[in-house]
């Protein structure tokens, strides 16, 4: 079951504001209240956004053994690969997560499933969360160390530079839709 409160204990430990949380995952800041109580569930991009944010597992956030990977996106092609492994047919997923519907399968498998619903389908294969993503760099399960210092600043400011650069690039393409829309009026 997802937690939303060690979203808080992370913020609270790490010792980040939470503004830095929801402007990197991109949602607003009474979402990211809502997810730390527990009253909103949050979607696998977003789920996978603050993962990110704090260089942890996406199982962290449901208190599951942590096997860590060297995975940074959503790849519900894993859940096609694990049923062919596995030889278990579509239908009993489907029933063991709650649906019948073959539509279900192809939305969880090729669209953003909710977090509830991919936990569900890492549990029927007895797999970690993070199996379904592929990141960019491997996670630490242990806090910063001294010698840890200059490696964590280090790909801080290189994931700063990427939030940047990725803001330089939508602020160029809302000038360009600008001009076309003034060009048309």
């Amino acid at each position: 079951m997802f937690k939303g409160y060690i979203i808080e204990e992370l913020i609270n430990e790490r010792r980040v504001k939470k503004a830095d949380v929801y402007r990197f995952a991109d949602i607003q800041k009474a979402t990211l209240d809502n997810i730390i109580k527990g009253t909103n569930i949050p979607n696998c991009n977003t789920l996978e956004k603050i993962a990110d944010f704090f260089n942890v597992p996406i199982d962290i956030f449901f208190e599951r053994d942590i096997n860590i990977k060297d995975n940074t996106m959503y790849n519900g092609n894993v859940i096609k690969q694990l049923l062919l492994d596995k030889k278990v047919p579509n239908k009993e997923l489907l029933r063991y997560i709650g649906t019948e519907a073959n539509a279900s399968l192809a939305q969880i498998v090729n669209g953003n499933p909710t977090v509830k619903r991919l936990e569900k389908v890492a549990d029927f294969f007895g797999v970690s969360m993070d199996t379904f993503f592929e990141r960019e760099k491997p996670f630490k399960q242990t806090g910063i160390s001294k010698s840890d210092d200059t490696s964590y600043y280090i790909e801080k400011i290189e994931l700063l530079e990427k939030i940047i650069k990725e803001k330089d690039e939508r602020i160029k393409l809302l000038e360009n839709v600008n001009q076309l829309l003034t060009k048309h009026t």
